[in-house]
């Protein structure tokens, strides 16, 4: 038995991680039994992914809250985006808690039909895939009686407390904005005053940043759809769903007024963040703190206006639905913030 702990500055205490210990696990089971009281779209699609890039034969996925406490429309479309994927493949399937909230965190790894180790502690399935600034306390346990003891539970709360999603009824989404950055670390709330007052304002520079859609995969909006990375041993890791970087043309970045470096923007629809503007002539934008704020950004615009699935290619026809497809970069009179919007 030991502690994994989120080990998030000042609180550093050992060298164990969630993340670690999850790929580590996931590598060596062939079966995945998976008891999660919430979930997030882009965690479900970057499971199936995990799944289908490493050749696992079964996951059964048990979500322990959203019976109750609800869905988002995007939250739902990519729990029955992985069921149908399992199903399809015969490799198990994801199951809905309806006799009583379930929130509790449960990571089953087996090998050969017999368990190998758990994952039981704070960490939701959002918390596997994501780095939030929210701190976890999990335990892995290898002991062989109390790892079957939890195994034998996760199976007793699938067959007994639980139906399967494609039974599972729901009337009425919950209403969901552009909320993906709240509590993501390197991420300020903007007030709507502070926003307006900001955009309000005349701006001597300006830029309008084309955003590519790349029918094939690999770069800019669908880095998601690249090759995964490899660890040191087999396991292979797919792209964050989330992960962007924009490719500015040298027409724009050779301006000598276009920004270089790392800067603070504020956003249309009220987020502060910082970016990093590099690469040969400044041609790389992304966001600094994490690859996966800006694409939160971006995507979520897009997934919130109802013209992208999680984990769906971006297209041209998608950005043409959505209504647009660039971004305005303006200055401010501090030369190491600037605004970027993407309304519509």
């Amino acid at each position: 038995m030991d502690i994994i702990l989120s080990n998030i500055p000042p609180v550093r205490i050992g060298n164990k991680n969630i993340h670690d210990c999850f790929e580590k696990l996931f590598d060596e089971a062939d079966n995945i039994r998976i008891a999660s009281g919430y979930i997030s779209a882009d965690a479900l699609i970057e499971l199936k992914n995990i799944f289908e890039l490493n050749n696992k034969s079964f996951m059964e996925l048990i979500i322990g809250m959203h019976g109750f406490d609800g869905f988002t429309k995007i939250q739902y479309e990519s729990a029955k985006f992985l069921d149908s994927f399992l199903r399809n493949k015969k490799a198990g399937e994801v199951k809905i808690a309806d006799i009583f909230k379930f929130h509790g965190k449960i990571y089953s790894f087996l090998k050969n039909g017999s368990p190998i180790a758990c994952i039981v502690g704070s960490s939701n399935l959002t918390s596997i895939f994501d780095n939030t600034n929210t701190y976890e306390v999990d335990i892995l346990i290898e002991e062989p009686e109390t790892i079957l003891k939890i195994n034998d539970f996760v199976l007793m709360l699938s067959n007994k407390a639980c139906i399967s999603f494609n039974k599972f009824e729901i009337k009425n989404f919950i209403e969901s904005d552009n909320l993906k950055l709240d509590g993501y670390s390197g991420v300020e709330r903007i007030s709507k005053e502070e926003t307006g007052k900001l955009f309000n304002n005349p701006s001597n520079i300006s830029f309008i940043i084309p955003i590519k859609a790349d029918e094939a995969p690999k770069s800019n909006l669908n880095v998601y759809f690249g090759k995964g990375r490899i660890n040191k041993k087999s396991f292979i890791k797919p792209r964050p769903w989330y992960e962007v970087e924009l490719i500015v043309p040298s027409n724009i970045t050779s301006d000598k007024n276009y920004p270089k470096g790392i800067i603070s923007v504020y956003t249309d629809d009220g987020w502060k963040f910082r970016c990093k503007i590099s690469g040969d002539y400044a041609k790389n934008f992304r966001s600094h703190d994490d690859l996966k704020i800006l694409g939160r950004w971006i995507k979520g615009r897009l997934e919130n206006a109802g013209v992208l699935k999680t984990g769906e290619l971006i297209t041209d026809k998608i950005l043409n639905d959505y209504g647009r497809n660039n971004l305005e970069l303006r200055s401010t009179d501090d030369s190491s913030i600037w605004l970027i919007n993407f309304g519509v």
